[in-house]
């Protein structure tokens, strides 16, 4: 066997990655992805926005309820990626102590990241420009201002991602060693 290809176990892993908006959610998945990738790990990206867009679902609103609902959906379709062998990278706000207590419960391999960047930042950011709607009135369902969000007790690795563009490969780089080290036999060995 080629030193580089990957075995797969019966298990894969859950690396959840969350974080209100414009904290770099899904900017930082798909480094981290990109990263688990080049190291040969199989890994699949679920980001909140684009599993909104690809259910389409006209009942998925941003109540508190709906975000639970998405969030648990989130936590069943990893759950069935990782029994396959990959490692499911989640990127979603999902701050629920529910839904993180039913992950740690549930999901193999649960990983949690929590981005913590300070709403002036965020702000900023504004990506989306979810924060400029919510200051014109327009937007009355931001988690974090108009939504009480549940931030991580205990994630398994808190990082703070204020900075710029650049410090994007740094922060995949953290959560990639962390991740691996969590696994030192190795789900996925190399």
């Amino acid at each position: 066997m080629d030193r580089t290809e990957t075995v797969m176990t019966n298990s894969g892993t859950v690396l959840w990655i969350t974080g209100l908006s414009g904290a770099g959610k899904t900017t930082v998945s798909s480094r981290v992805q990109e990263f688990l990738r080049s190291r040969k790990v199989p890994a699949l990206l679920i980001d909140g926005d684009r599993m909104r867009e690809a259910l389409r679902d006209p009942t998925y609103g941003y109540d508190r309820e709906s975000r639970l609902a998405g969030a648990r959906r989130y936590a069943r379709f990893a759950k069935m990626v990782a029994d396959q062998g990959f490692a499911a990278i989640v990127s979603t706000i999902s701050l629920f102590h529910e839904v993180h207590d039913w992950n740690r419960a549930n999901l193999p391999g649960y990983f949690e990241v929590f981005l913590d960047v300070p709403e002036e930042v965020r702000r900023a950011r504004d990506p989306k420009g979810l924060y400029a709607a919510h200051v014109r009135g327009d937007n009355g369902s931001m988690g974090g201002l108009d939504l009480a969000v549940e931030l991580p007790r205990s994630p398994d690795l808190r990082l703070d991602n204020s900075g710029d563009e650049n410090s994007i490969d740094t922060i995949a780089d953290r959560i990639v060693d962390a991740f691996l080290e969590r696994f030192p036999e190795g789900i996925f060995r190399r």
